[in-house]
């Protein structure tokens, strides 16, 4: 038999070495054997394998294959012996306990206050203590009808409560190759709007209001139109050529009067 060592170096040439290995469960432990080993060296064909062994006691370096012994660690557990005595006690008490139980739910309660207690124990009321209770309760029946509740009077409230704005002025710029800046605005009835042409590509161009709010407007380069808002709603308007009033595309815009 062959008695292998671990090699830290190739015994063949004195490079380095790789060892290969599994891992085996034994009790509560595991261990890992080591099955073969062999040279990193590519020109190097040094290569041994510990599985030609026949026992792994054989490998003397680097592992411990001997798996911690745990007899006698083990606490010994073992069932109580119980006597004739012992049983016939224990057989009393449950008997006892069962006994108990019966006992308390078939005892009836007794209703305290029951209506049916003698007449004789109830204390008789005088015919002059009953005359005087039902004049008393009558006198504070008439009290209480006499006073007459208070009214808080009602403060008036408006019906609707009316905000005014002051009228504002708020320009937007217009041009034919982008259309509207800002393309949607929200204002107040009563505000303007102030349309100034900044187009410098097509310096004429025609306003268009889609809800015929005015009538198509020719706005020169730095020129401007304005128009005040007094009825709420939404309101759409274009871009168009001079002369051909055809509309630009994408160039669209939206005013919005609450």
């Amino acid at each position: 038999m062959v008695l292998m060592k671990f090699a830290e170096k190739c015994p063949k040439c004195g490079g380095f070495v790789q060892t290969k290995s599994v891992r085996k469960s034994i009790g509560f432990g595991s261990v890992e054997i080591p099955v073969a080993q062999f040279c990193l060296n590519p020109v190097c064909d040094w290569y041994q394998d510990f599985a030609e062994a026949r026992k792994p006691e054989d490998i003397k370096e680097g592992y411990n294959l001997k798996a911690p012994s745990i007899k006698g660690k083990m606490p010994r557990i073992s069932m109580p012996v119980l006597s004739r005595n012992h049983m016939l006690a224990l057989g009393g008490i449950v008997a006892m306990i069962i006994l108990y139980f019966l006992i308390s739910f078939s005892t009836p309660v007794s209703n305290v206050g029951n209506e049916n207690t003698p007449q004789a124990a109830r204390p008789e009321l005088s015919n002059d203590t009953i005359t005087s209770t039902s004049t008393a309760t009558t006198v504070t029946t008439v009290t209480k009808l006499q006073e007459t509740p208070k009214v808080t009077e009602a403060i008036p409230t408006p019906d609707r409560i009316e905000v005014k704005f002051e009228p504002r002025s708020i320009p937007v710029k217009i041009d034919a190759g982008h259309g509207f800046f800002p393309d949607s605005i929200m204002i107040n009835i009563s505000d303007t709007i102030v349309w100034n042409n900044e187009g410098n590509v097509r310096p004429r161009v025609v306003l268009v209001s889609r809800d015929g709010l005015f009538e198509n407007q020719l706005i020169q380069n730095l020129g401007r139109y304005q128009y005040q808002f007094n009825v709420s709603g939404k309101y759409i308007f274009a871009l168009a050529e001079d002369g051909s009033y055809k509309e630009y595309p994408n160039t669209t815009g939206s005013v919005i009067v609450k």
